[in-house]
């Protein structure tokens, strides 16, 4: 394994992050921290960069408060992520800008992209919602139309093109959209697991909500399919490079670090 993913829910509500983070370092792995930024300061934030953090990624839900704020439930959210993402670049960190997206923010997706730009982002998803929880309930309130969609693939489509070399721009269809049915986690077990904080081993998020799966402790967990007779093991560690820190910027343009896009809460 190459690199660790620290996620949620929120992982900046954890304690021990700044602990965790220096572990995955002193191991050798490239370190990613997907977050909201709403709980963050400046100095956690630091320690987590001389901790050995290599890459952040915050979630937005719009380029202005009023609708940001409304969809994440949150006053000043908005403001407080800009904040974050500047402290980030000032830490001289990689940033990806996740900007889950829906029918009530998709007319601000060109400015969302201008806006990833001027805050110096590496990176930015256009991530449309997925319909799982509490997306699924609120659908109707959340599903793009088919005219939204086609604007969005050409708004992205431009982008992509003009800003080469500037931002690079990841596009995911809400799967109502897309020609087949997503991969869960690129496929089972082939490219990410998920450690759960009780610390199982998950082949992707909703493993532990499927009925039949069965999971089996020790020194290297095992997870089987239901059904397939496949048994799918973690690879063995393999040690990467240290000092993320000094060298974020050529490990950021050198290869892809964004997870895969999947259902993620709104914050």
């Amino acid at each position: 394994m190459l690199q660790i993913h620290f996620s949620g829910g929120e992982p900046t509500a954890r304690k021990d992050l700044v602990e965790l983070v220096q572990h995955a370092s002193d191991v050798g792995l490239y370190i990613n921290l997907i977050t909201s930024a709403v709980l963050l300061t400046k100095e956690k934030l630091s320690a987590l960069a001389d901790a050995g953090l290599c890459h952040v990624q915050i979630s937005f839900q719009g380029n202005e408060p009023v609708v940001a704020d409304r969809v994440a439930g949150l006053k000043n959210a908005h403001d407080k992520k800009i904040e974050v993402a500047k402290w980030t670049r000032e830490l001289d960190l990689p940033l990806t800008v996740n900007a889950v997206m829906h029918r009530q923010n998709l007319y601000q997706l060109a400015d969302i992209i201008q806006m990833a730009v001027d805050l110096d982002a590496d990176r930015l998803e256009v991530a449309n919602v997925q319909y799982y929880g509490w997306a699924l309930k609120n659908r109707a309130a959340l599903m793009p139309t088919l005219a939204q969609i086609e604007e969005t693939s050409r708004i992205v489509e431009e982008a992509q093109a003009r800003l080469k070399g500037v931002l690079a721009i990841d596009y995911v269809v809400p799967d109502y959209y897309a020609l087949r049915p997503k991969k869960c986690m690129g496929g089972w077990g082939r490219q990410f697991f998920n450690i759960s904080p009780a610390g199982k081993i998950l082949p992707c998020h909703a493993a532990e909500t499927i009925t039949g799966l069965e999971f089996e402790s020790g020194a290297r967990p095992i997870i089987r399919s239901p059904g397939s007779g496949r048994t799918l093991k973690p690879s063995t560690a393999i040690a990467a490079p240290a000092g993320c820190r000094s060298r974020a910027r050529a490990a950021s343009s050198g290869k892809s670090i964004s997870a895969a896009a999947a259902a993620r809460p709104l914050r």
